[in-house]
């Protein structure tokens, strides 16, 4: 019986050491939302294969630009997760778009619009009239930010942008004094803070797809708003052997099927590209494009 351990044990460690490791760099902490449905879906890809033993890394800081200098540093072994201020970055020149490639896409953050002053029956139509409204959000130029000034083009009113630590400190203020009034936020967390005050109101969903827990509320997209999502997207450096991107992506988006849209939405209300059939490559691009866009025609109210 101890022989047979001692060869199971010999076998196992054998198998855990002829898997190559691949590190996928998050710019966030563990705490993030996302963090959740990548572990699973991290879980998932190393029990359907032995050629790679994938671990998340958090690399958090510097505006989201740490992570992926820790990439570069291992190209062959490391990939990066990106948001929308990846583009930010490259725009400013502080990264080259071209030196990465799209590999795997978590998709966008089903997150809701909410205000304090707006009437959800109405959608976002009903912020017209307003003077200005005070956004929170964790940066500068983000996806909420972009949110907020396309909706102020459309409706005529100011923004004054706060920054906070997270999305969630922006609400919880917006729920205690009313000193913001919209925040981009998960579903969960509003109906939270909704519970707390009724003046809370969810305008549209920042996502390609109503959320299944709020199926009224339509989309930006559905209301007229061309607008960012916050999205999140594996990329590798341009140098990573193309067959093993391919692996990657192959090994990654056989996992995230496995797991399904409903449990990983139920995590970290996420929305992976595939299950809308879209390759991650085209995803990749119009996501890029449309930031280029917004952070250009709005390039004035960034800088003030």
């Amino acid at each position: 019986m101890i022989k047979l351990a001692l060869i199971m044990l010999t076998f196992w460690s054998n198998f855990v050491l002829s898997a190559e490791t691949i590190t996928i760099v998050s710019p966030y902490s563990a705490s993030h939302s996302g963090s959740p449905a990548m572990f699973r879906i991290i879980e998932q890809a190393n029990r359907n294969q032995s050629q790679y033993n994938f671990i998340l890394e958090f690399r958090p800081g510097g505006e989201q630009i740490l992570a992926v200098r820790y990439m570069d540093e291992q190209p062959q072994n490391r990939v990066a997760i990106v948001a929308p201020k990846f583009v930010e970055h490259t725009v400013a020149g502080r990264l080259n778009l071209t030196d990465y490639d799209p590999v795997w896409s978590l998709g966008d953050a089903c997150w809701g619009v909410i205000t304090n002053v707006g009437d959800e029956r109405q959608g976002v139509a009903s912020l017209q009239g307003r003077r200005e409204l005070v956004v929170g959000g964790v940066g500068i130029g983000n996806a909420a930010h972009l949110t907020a000034l396309q909706l102020a083009s459309r409706y005529g009113f100011t923004v004054r942008y706060v920054p906070f630590k997270s999305n969630m400190d922006a609400l919880l203020l917006m729920t205690g004094d009313g000193s913001v009034n919209m925040v981009l936020e998960r579903v969960a967390n509003y109906q939270q803070m909704k519970a707390r005050n009724p003046r809370l109101q969810m305008l549209a969903m920042s996502c390609p797809k109503r959320h299944p827990d709020l199926p009224a509320v339509k989309t930006l997209a559905e209301q007229g708003i061309t607008a960012p999502t916050v999205f999140n997207i594996v990329i590798a450096n341009r140098t990573m052997r193309s067959q093993r991107q391919d692996e990657i992506a192959r090994i990654l988006t056989q996992a995230t099927s496995q797991i399904g849209l409903a449990t990983i939405q139920s995590l970290s209300d996420m929305r992976p590209s595939q299950f809308d059939n879209v390759p991650v490559t085209m995803y990749y691009n119009k996501h890029v494009r449309l930031l280029e866009q917004l952070l250009y025609r709005h390039r004035n109210n960034i800088a003030q």
